[in-house]
């Protein structure tokens, strides 16, 4: 899915139902910590694979694929829409709360989208694998092509995590091997000889001083 060509043809990005149901517009949603941290994670992807077919078209004509008019915006426009995306086919629920009254109001509900959602292309551990895969190509890819991923989050994979711990360990030795050198540098480092030997003289006689002085009237 993150590799299709769009186009022209919306219709090749997940379906949306027209429920009459509502959806989040104008950023206006709240998210629990980890599934956030999860649309996160899926929106870096998606967003780099639309990126790379829309970006010269949308520079140069201003048009921008999910949106029916000239948008300055357009990056904002996709974050704004795939939210939407991302919560339907990942199978979150999605509740719509009345800014006035306080209440709430399930939309798109679940049991009714079954045989409708992506699931697959939305999991945790299908994000996590495609993450990783991202970030070794990053790793092994040191051309100058334009790239959208990288700039948007933390690159990280098994093969990064490896050489950061050789690196570190590295650098612990040679501290060590540092520390090493100086304690040898200071034990035989030349120290000069004794030139004489100093006496202390004896104290004065403090008994003497105790005595009892007379004087002749």
């Amino acid at each position: 899915m993150y590799s299709l060509q769009v186009g022209d043809d919306l219709n090749t990005l997940p379906l949306m139902p027209n429920d009459g149901g509502t959806w989040s517009v104008m950023q206006s949603w709240v998210l629990p910590t980890r599934s956030f941290l999860e649309f996160v994670m899926f929106s870096r992807m998606f967003v780099d694979a639309l990126d790379a077919q829309m970006y010269d078209k949308h520079h140069q004509t201003g048009h921008c694929i999910l949106s029916l008019h000239k948008d300055q915006h357009c990056y904002s426009r996709i974050l704004e829409l795939i939210v939407n995306v991302w919560a339907f086919h990942s199978s979150r629920r999605m509740v719509y709360v009345n800014p006035e009254t306080g209440e709430m109001q399930e939309q798109h509900q679940l049991n009714g989208r079954r045989g409708q959602m992506l699931i697959q292309w939305f999991s945790l551990s299908t994000l996590k694998g495609m993450d990783e895969d991202l970030a070794e190509e990053f790793d092994e890819d040191h051309s100058d092509r334009r790239w959208l991923w990288p700039q948007t989050g933390e690159v990280f994979c098994q093969s990064l995590y490896e050489r950061e711990r050789i690196i570190r360990q590295q650098e612990k030795e040679r501290s060590k091997q540092q520390s090493k050198e100086k304690i040898q540098r200071i034990k035989k480092r030349a120290r000069q000889k004794t030139l004489g030997r100093y006496i202390k003289p004896p104290p004065d006689d403090v008994g003497s001083l105790n005595d009892t002085m007379t004087v002749d009237q």
